[in-house]
């Protein structure tokens, strides 16, 4: 269904493209809904932590794991060389992101440069991408969002730790034996790894996939069953998309003037220029012919920094604050471009 709609937005005369765009477009409309109901209930009387912390759990140890999953039934032949590709593009544009906001900003202080570093490096490779992935390209797309999302990780705990130690300017001040640390060994990052549901999924829907096939993933021999599905990928969706919303933390960062500081500029150079120039580069000389793994890397490669960048900057002494404002304003202005980027992108890979 999701290649029929792309399919649709993609081939035909300019009428039928235009006519298609405008269709995605409304579509998207759903996402801006369910955003904004976040941040209204965010700053809402109504609103506890407990309670977008049970949502996140939910969504990222039940909804998702089973859209990934199910996201197997659609897979017609199953390319490992895909994932290591992936994988690599992954590790490439982290590294990519880092350099580039390290050369931009390499006069500042310590803790100002170690603040953008961790915005410019470490995107929001979860909530943010997946559900804009889900409504636009459908479940399949997934599987390479979740390796993305594994690599992240990895890299968060490996190299976001070095950068937090290396810019921080009072490095006496810091332990690894501190519980509430990012450090970590190598047994404790493969333990939370290995946890991590999105990756749990890809094994079992490939797992699934090798034993039963994709027909009974699908359910397709159960077609009462088929709607339930349907209604799973539906709250997935949207909860993943409150959680955005829920993810603002202060109103007064919302305002405009935010949107045009030079520290959000230099942020936003690399997030939304470089890392995408990175990654379309990546595509060409690794051959990814797939529509769909460059448009859903793409999505992941643009997406705005990540909220644990905020627990990070504070334990290595970085600008707290001024990751707090990269993080909600990047957000605001990756929502504001999203249109144009999924036009761009639509143009760039037509899906055959």
């Amino acid at each position: 269904m999701c290649k029929d709609r792309v399919n649709l937005i993609i081939h035909g005369d300019r009428v039928a493209f235009i006519e298609g765009f405008f269709e995605l477009l409304s579509r998207l409309l759903i996402v801006y809904i369910m955003i904004s109901v976040g941040v209204i209930w965010r700053f809402s009387k109504y609103y506890k932590p407990k309670y977008g912390k049970w949502i996140t759990i939910i969504t990222i140890w039940f909804f998702f794991p089973i859209n990934i999953i199910s996201s197997f039934a659609e897979i017609e032949s199953f390319a490992g060389t895909t994932i290591i590709i992936v994988s690599m593009i992954a590790v490439i544009v982290h590294l990519a992101s880092f350099l580039s906001i390290h050369l931009i900003s390499r006069k500042k202080p310590p803790e100002e440069v170690g603040a953008r570093v961790l915005c410019s490096t470490f995107p929001n490779s979860l909530l943010y991408p997946f559900p804009i992935i889900l409504a636009i390209l459908g479940s399949f797309a997934l599987i390479y969002a979740a390796i993305f999302v594994f690599i992240a990780m990895i890299l968060r705990n490996s190299l976001g730790v070095l950068l937090g130690i290396w810019y921080n300017p009072d490095k006496a001040n810091i332990s690894s034996k501190d519980e509430k640390s990012p450090f970590m060994d190598v047994k404790r990052i493969m333990i939370n790894l290995l946890k991590f549901p999105p990756f749990l999924a890809v094994i079992a829907g490939f797992i699934l996939y090798l034993l039963v096939g994709p027909k009974a993933i699908g359910l397709s021999d159960y077609p009462t069953l088929q709607p339930v599905l349907e209604i799973v990928k539906s709250i997935s969706l949207y909860g993943a998309l409150i959680l955005v919303g829920v993810s603002f933390r202060a109103l007064d960062q919302l305002h405009p003037r935010n949107l045009f500081s030079k520290e959000v500029f230099r942020v936003s150079f690399v997030r939304f220029l470089i890392a995408p120039l990175v990654i379309l580069v990546c595509l060409v000389l690794f051959q990814v012919r797939e529509p769909i793994v460059a448009i859903t890397l793409l999505i992941q490669g643009m997406a705005p920094p990540a909220v644990i960048n905020i627990m990070y900057g504070k334990f290595f002494h970085l600008k707290e604050d001024e990751i707090s404002l990269l993080i909600t304003s990047l957000t605001i202005l990756a929502l504001l471009i999203l249109p144009l980027e999924l036009l761009i992108l639509m143009i760039l890979f037509p899906i055959p």
